[in-house]
């Protein structure tokens, strides 16, 4: 009898206060970095339960819920943006303590694209092209160039630094006509044009 009513002072104990049996928020919060991530679409979930949606500035990540000193935790990527190839969780798992909380990141590689010019009637030499930090010297009778690959959904903009001997050379198409643009999922080749004469 008197074990009877000492388990149910226990139960009652418990449902009035259900951090104390661990049945609550606890008192870390799971979180973490965030690296290489630019749009939205990745969702990390714990214990293949909680889930957390990355948003702007994708600079970090803070589960809902707390968990408890000890609590095992097991974070994953359930969703990963459209410009990404693959995403991982660095320490995704441990038992939860300010020290192996604070050493959780997800990194994000992103995407990148082919991407080549086309070049129409240059006949000599000293033309000289840019996108970005990206820069080609362009022999006479070249009819593409190609550029470093530029990571999907990232600018390219590609201009002349420096014109041909006795010809003058004009960028168009990109997204703008002028030769910049963002880069699509797919390979950008040949429509951005040099024209010279």
């Amino acid at each position: 009898m008197k074990s009877s009513i000492l388990r149910a002072g226990v139960t009652l104990a418990c449902a009035l206060g259900l951090a104390a049996c661990g049945g609550g928020d606890g008192d870390l919060y799971l979180s973490g970095a965030v690296y290489n991530v630019t749009k939205d679409g990745l969702v990390l979930q714990n214990n293949g339960g909680e889930t957390v949606k990355v948003t702007a500035p994708y600079t970090s990540f803070s589960f809902p819920s707390r968990v408890s000193t000890d609590d095992r935790f097991n974070i994953t990527v359930k969703d990963k943006p459209s410009n990404a190839s693959e995403c991982t969780v660095t320490n995704p798992t441990a038992r939860a303590n300010y020290y192996t909380i604070a050493q959780i990141s997800v990194s994000c590689t992103i995407k990148t694209h082919e991407f080549s010019v086309t070049v129409n009637g240059l006949t000599t030499s000293g033309l000289t092209i840019v996108n970005g930090s990206d820069r080609r010297d362009v022999a006479a009778g070249t009819s593409t160039v190609k550029m470093s690959a530029v990571y999907e959904d990232g600018p390219y903009g590609v201009t002349i630094l420096s014109q041909p001997a006795g010809q003058t050379c004009t960028v168009t198409g990109g997204d703008n006509g002028k030769g910049s643009g963002t880069m699509g999922s797919t390979n950008l080749d040949g429509k951005v044009v040099i024209n010279c004469a």
